[in-house]
């Protein structure tokens, strides 16, 4: 089992690497904000890959420590039998024979008990080991969470701002956005429309955003079409596209807060607010991936 799953990681590390580089021939051809999108994209997909492989591997130590016991067991049942087998049922032989026998019948239940030992050993050592690598990448998760939450806290606090925490269900970009357009502007859309927003100036506009609309899965480009069925009918994840595709359908500036350096500003094509729309976006702190959170005006 565990060699199964080795060979089945490797070959899913072999596709994300081809789909990566997929991503960076496309990154080259784009401007320095789409660069950027493709860069994010391709460190979500390796931050997700790695942290399935490692959950994989603790689930099959779960499941397989106990297989290893009832193996051992079922090996001293056997000698056990074969011992009593030979005491009680065969018949006598000569001193010469017994003697052979005697001589050869413990040398190769030891030579099979030894190999059963020397296999359970390696299993048990190969077993520990991906534990340890998994406390290791869990506890490393457990730090860049730690220190993506406290470094973007003080960045909010400096600039006088809170974060209202959304529902991380796939929709987040889209439910701050709506939060932000009511808090701000009175404007009540839900995510739902807004989704349908993003999508109909994505498609009115599909000449500017063609080769640059990725599938989550594959990171290869999708057609303009198929991309924006996607952003209207499921949980596909929002980015820089649909920010900037929503800044100009709405006419309003919207600001990212990050960790990864100053705030990246979204300023719509034609201005009906000056007031900015305020998010913020976080790459570590939730265990499901990338997330956006909406950001108020600190009164305390």
């Amino acid at each position: 089992m565990m060699e199964e799953l080795f060979s089945k990681q490797r070959e899913e590390h072999k596709q994300l690497q081809s789909s990566i580089a997929s991503l960076r021939r496309q990154a080259k051809e784009g401007n320095k904000k789409q660069k950027k999108q493709v860069q994010q994209k391709i460190a979500d997909m390796e931050a997700d890959l790695s942290q399935r492989h490692a959950q994989e591997r603790t689930d099959l130590e779960r499941t397989e420590e106990p297989e290893e016991g009832n193996e051992q067991d079922d090996l001293v049942a056997t000698l056990l039998k074969q011992m009593e087998s030979t005491d009680l049922d065969k018949p006598k032989k000569s001193p010469e024979n017994s003697k052979s026998e005697a001589v050869d019948q413990p040398k190769e239940t030891k030579k099979s008990r030894n190999r059963q030992k020397e296999r359970l050993e390696r299993r048990k050592a190969e077993m520990q080991q991906l534990s340890e690598r998994a406390e290791t990448e869990h506890a490393d998760t457990v730090d860049k969470q730690k220190v993506e939450k406290d470094e973007l806290s003080k960045i909010l606090s400096n600039s006088g701002l809170v974060a209202v925490d959304i529902i991380p269900d796939g929709h987040c970009l889209f439910a701050s956005i709506s939060h932000q357009l009511n808090y701000h502007f009175n404007i009540k859309l839900n995510y739902h429309q807004l989704r349908d927003r993003a999508a109909n100036y994505i498609f009115k506009h599909g000449d500017e955003y063609s080769g640059f609309l990725l599938d989550e899965d594959t990171g290869e480009v999708m057609s303009v079409e198929q991309y924006c069925n996607e952003i209207r009918t499921t949980g596909k994840w929002g980015g820089d596209i649909e920010i900037q595709a929503l800044s100009n359908d709405v006419q309003v500036p919207i600001y990212v807060y990050n960790t990864n350096g100053p705030i990246i500003k979204f300023e719509p094509q034609e201005a009906k607010h000056t007031t900015p729309v305020c998010i913020a976006y976080y790459q570590h702190l939730y265990g499901l991936g990338a997330h956006y959170n909406s950001l108020v005006y600190n009164n305390k």
